[in-house]
C-alpha cells in the first residue's frame, strides 16, 4: 500500500490509558489533531486505529517512540516498541514507522499556552496535540 508519494498519514501518540492522534489531510498537505482514544486495553485499541487505518484510507501510521535523553530505549520505549508489534500486525498492509517523541507533550503544552488556552482544557488535549507534533517531526525528516 505504500506509494512513491504518500499524503495520508496517521500519527499516534500511544499511551496506557490515553492515545493522542493527529492526521493530514487527504491532500497531504495540513496536519490537523482528531480525538483522542481512552483505551487501556492494546488489543481494543489497535482494533479502533486499524478501522480508523481504514476509514481515513491511511497509507502510512507514525507511532511515537519515548526514547530516553540519550536515544536509548527505556521501559516506556519497551512497552511501546510491543505495541507497535500488535499496531503493525492489526493495520497491515499499511506500514507503521516510528519517530522520536521526546518532549512532545511539553511542546503540546507549550503551543496550548501560547494559543491561550487553561490549563484544565490542555489536558483534554494535550495528547492529539503530542501526536500532531510527532507527524511534523516525522514530516520534517522526510523532507
Amino acid at each position: 500500500m505504500s506509494t512513491s508519494v504518500e499524503k495520508r498519514i496517521l500519527a499516534v501518540d500511544y499511551g496506557e490509558r490515553r492515545t493522542g492522534l493527529a492526521a493530514t489531510d487527504w491532500t497531504g498537505t495540513i496536519c490537523v489533531p482528531l480525538p483522542r482514544i481512552d483505551q487501556a486495553d492494546p488489543q481494543k485499541l489497535c482494533a479502533e486505529l486499524a478501522a480508523l487505518v481504514r476509514e481515513r484510507e491511511t497509507q502510512r501510521v507514525v507511532l511515537g517512540m519515548p526514547l530516553l535523553h540519550d536515544g536509548s530505549a527505556g521501559q516506556r520505549a519497551q512497552r511501546t516498541a510491543q505495541f507497535q508489534s500488535m499496531l503493525e500486525a492489526a493495520v497491515a498492509p499499511v506500514p507503521v514507522s516510528v519517530v522520536d517523541e521526546s518532549h512532545s507533550t511539553d511542546e503540546a503544552h507549550d503551543r496550548m499556552k501560547g494559543l491561550g488556552m487553561k490549563a484544565a482544557r490542555r489536558k483534554d488535549f494535550a495528547d492529539s496535540i503530542a501526536a500532531l507534533v510527532i507527524l511534523e517531526r516525522w514530516r520534517a525528516m522526510r523532507r
